[in-house]
Order: structure tokens, then C-alpha cells, then sequence
């Protein structure tokens, strides 16, 4: 992969070109290089394969089908805050695709799976039936800024889709 970045030490606009990544890679599988080294999730895996959190601080099961999560208190490289309404939303907008994941429909959420932001920092995801591989889930699901999904999203302009393109 190529790739070009480039920086203000000025102290310039938070966003821009002046801060603009730029790649080119043909591999049809660039996605994975490109959404997991520019965006963050809930958790993540160490090098031993164990859960750790990332944008969520810490996470408990209420009960076999209801996951909460507290979010982190932090901020998108944009300045947008990140919090629970932005988790619901990275949440919605993916279940609104038919199968968001390439690699296999064994990484998307079902779709009785709901999920509410019950305060600035407090995210409860409900699991009818429960869901053993929440968890590893949440790994795979991206949580951008707003600008993301108003701006660029994971759009293939050749489909206008985002199905399996990202």
C-alpha cells in the first residue's frame, strides 16, 4: 500500500488537506487495512486474542440478552465528540445494510438486535435469544464521525452501494 499523509506543526485547521491521507491500493481487500488503521471500535483484541477496550471503557452483560457498554470519553481527529449517540449511530446506519461485513454474514448483528444510548456515555444493546459472539462483533464495527457518514461513507460510486464494497 502507498500512502501519503501530510501534517500542520502550525497548529492549521483540525481537518483538511492539510492533514489528508491519501492511498492507493488496488487489493480488493483494502478496506481492511483502511478502516481498521483510520477508525476505531468498541474493543479490540491484544496479541494473545483477549478482549480490551477501546472507544468503550468497560462493558457487562445486564442479563443473557442485554450488553452495556460505557464509552470512553474522547474526540474524533475532526473535534467532534464521540459518545453514546455516536456508537447508536454507527450501529444504525450498518444494520441498515443487507450484509455489512465481506468477510461473512457471521460478523453482522441480527436484525431484532437493538440498541439504545441511554445517556452521554452509556450504550445497552439488546440480544433476543442472546448472543455469545457479541463481543467479537463490535470488533468489526467501525464508529466514524458524522462528517464520515454525511460526507464520505462506504459508498461504492460504481454501485451506489455500500453492500460488501467496504
Amino acid at each position: 500500500m502507498d500512502a501519503q499523509a501530510t501534517g500542520d506543526p502550525g497548529g492549521g485547521q483540525p481537518w483538511g488537506p492539510h492533514n489528508t491521507v491519501t492511498v492507493v491500493d488496488p487489493s480488493p481487500v483494502n478496506w481492511l487495512s483502511i478502516t481498521w488503521n483510520t477508525m476505531e471500535e468498541a474493543n479490540r483484541v491484544d496479541h494473545d486474542g483477549i478482549g480490551q477496550p477501546s472507544l468503550a471503557e468497560s462493558w457487562r452483560w445486564l442479563d443473557g440478552e442485554t450488553l452495556e457498554l460505557t464509552m470512553r470519553e474522547a474526540v474524533y481527529q475532526d473535534g467532534e465528540p464521540f459518545n453514546a449517540a455516536m456508537f447508536k449511530l454507527g450501529f444504525d446506519k450498518v444494520q441498515e445494510w443487507t450484509n455489512p461485513h465481506p468477510p461473512g454474514a457471521f460478523l453482522n448483528f441480527a436484525r431484532d438486535v437493538t440498541c439504545e444510548a441511554v445517556d452521554d456515555r452509556t450504550v445497552r444493546m439488546r440480544f433476543p435469544g442472546g448472543d455469545s459472539a457479541a463481543l467479537m462483533k463490535l470488533r468489526g464495527m467501525h464508529l466514524p464521525s458524522t462528517r464520515f457518514w454525511n460526507e464520505w461513507g462506504f459508498v461504492d460510486p460504481k454501485t451506489g452501494s455500500a453492500e460488501g464494497h467496504w
